[in-house]
């Protein structure tokens, strides 16, 4: 991959996250010129993000999952 190439990727990824934010992102937060995390009290905010955060690492843990099992099956099919 190039950096050209690379580059496209994390603006295609980019626009992809700018389309969330336009679409469901727009139906659920948008309050007509504030967005609903604006609003939220600090402390329930801070709960949102780790949240957020845990989910993140869950969904890490699961990428590793498959990609494990990926790389098993690969060493599998080369011996």
């Amino acid at each position: 991959m190039t950096p050209a190439e690379l580059a496209d990727y994390a603006s295609d990824f980019i626009g992809k996250c700018r389309s969330r934010i336009l679409g469901i992102g727009a139906e659920q937060y948008d309050e007509g010129g504030d967005q609903t995390f604006e609003r939220i009290p600090l402390p329930d905010l801070i709960r949102y993000a780790r949240e957020e955060a845990q989910d993140l690492a869950a969904y890490a843990a699961m990428i590793d999952i498959r990609l494990s099992r990926l790389e098993s099956a690969f060493s599998a099919g080369n011996n």
